[in-house]
């Protein structure tokens, strides 16, 4: 399966995937596809963490500072970190990952064929994820 999907939008194709309501074939092909986001994903997740130790405050003992569930960054380059952030959320993933030989045409199929009411950020991630597997609504159901 070979298909390009931008980072912003790894985790929340993962979630709405794990959220529609699929049974027997369809459901393994669903956790199939999740393995298949999974990598980029994780390799987005290391990136954040990367990024995130390079511009967190830390205190004398070279630990980071974390107030109420938030790491704090250095004042002077929370700009800088924003901007890479958006930079790497940005970025284009580019999925190549074998599976079997009819996994996409089964994962366009589940995602035409979905009865799950969208709105706000599930419907941009839905139409982001169609969109970069090519699902097309113009097929047989």
């Amino acid at each position: 399966m070979k298909f390009k999907l931008q980072n912003q939008y790894l985790n929340g194709s993962i979630q709405l995937m794990q959220r529609m309501p699929l049974a027997g074939y369809d459901s393994m092909a669903r956790t199939r596809f999740i393995k298949v986001l999974g990598e980029p994903f994780q390799a987005l997740s290391d990136s954040k963490k990367e990024l995130l130790e390079e511009y967190v405050q830390r205190d004398e003992k070279g630990n980071p500072v974390i107030k109420g569930n938030n790491y704090q960054l250095i004042p002077d380059k929370i700009q800088d970190y924003q901007n890479a952030y958006n930079k790497l959320t940005s970025e284009i993933a580019e999925i190549d990952k074998p599976t079997y030989t009819n996994h996409l045409k089964d994962v366009q199929r589940i995602l035409r064929n979905s009865t799950l009411q969208l709105a706000d950020d599930d419907a941009t991630i839905y139409a982001a994820l169609c969109e970069a597997l090519e699902v097309n609504f113009e097929e047989e159901v």
